[in-house]
């Protein structure tokens, strides 16, 4: 599978991690699985199947909510997979109900906008024919989503982009001192935002990282130790606990 990133507007910095786009070589899969991996984003996916004459069709969408655990899903009739990365707090803002509901849940895009003032947004989607019209469809209804709301909590959008910038690799009693808080204060404040404790998200975040890594490096021991993990052993150990297996049988599974 090959992976793009688009990276999204300033305005959406802060809720938005990245749009990105998986496509399969060729006519792709018909029948496949995917291989989902804790995650403390959560995952609008929009799947389409590419005719050679009609163009894109899109199959289905769904939210793959903020996770610590992993998944396997059956998927048949796709071969490109549209996506967005959400951060867990962005939840509140975008859909109007606590980052909570959505944790560990699998549910269609459609159920999710039922009461929303724009719900033509998937249908939008479904008529969109490139990657740039995808992105500014869904750019426009977050737009409109946020307008008039303001940051609830700007000290914990702050740990968050503090958490990512260091790849997970925090200590969080400083981390909790830099942002003038007790260790339990800040505990408290940080998953009442994200539906994680610091330490899990922070763990996670630099899962996520070293995941990324092993994309571009086949050193197993490098990428641990450029993570922060005690040896080989330990990232293995982390990444079957995130994934569900080792990182040499998770990408020979996955077709990365």
């Amino acid at each position: 599978m090959i992976i793009e990133i688009i990276q999204p507007c300033e305005e959406l910095k802060g809720y938005i991690e990245h749009f990105w786009v998986g496509r399969w070589e060729g006519c792709g899969k018909e029948h496949f699985t995917y291989y989902a991996t804790a995650n403390i984003q959560t995952e609008l996916v929009f799947a389409y199947t590419i005719h050679p004459v009609y163009g894109p069709e899109l199959v289905f969408s769904s939210v793959q909510g903020h996770t610590d655990s992993f998944g396997q899903y059956p998927v048949s009739g796709v071969n490109e997979l549209f996506g967005v990365s959400l951060y867990a707090h962005a939840i509140p803002y975008l859909f109007d109900i606590s980052a909570s509901e959505l944790n560990n849940q699998l549910v269609y895009f459609d159920a999710l906008l039922e009461g929303q003032p724009d719900r033509g947004v998937n249908e939008k989607m479904a008529m969109a024919t490139t990657v740039q019209q995808r992105v500014a469809v869904l750019t426009d209804y977050f737009k409109l989503q946020l307008r008039d709301k303001y940051t609830k909590d700007p000290v914990m959008s702050g740990a968050i982009q503090y958490i990512k910038q260091h790849k997970g690799m925090v200590n969080i009693r400083e981390l909790a001192s830099e942002f003038c808080l007790s260790q339990k204060q800040f505990e408290r404040r940080f998953k009442s935002f994200t539906s994680f404790t610091p330490k899990l998200y922070s763990r996670v975040t630099r899962f996520d990282a070293a995941f990324m890594a092993c994309l571009s490096n086949g050193s197993l021991a490098e990428v641990a130790y450029t993570h922060g993990y005690y040896d080989q052993a330990h990232f293995i150990h982390e990444f079957k606990k995130f994934s569900g297996f080792s990182p040499q049988k998770y990408f020979s599974l996955a077709d990365y």
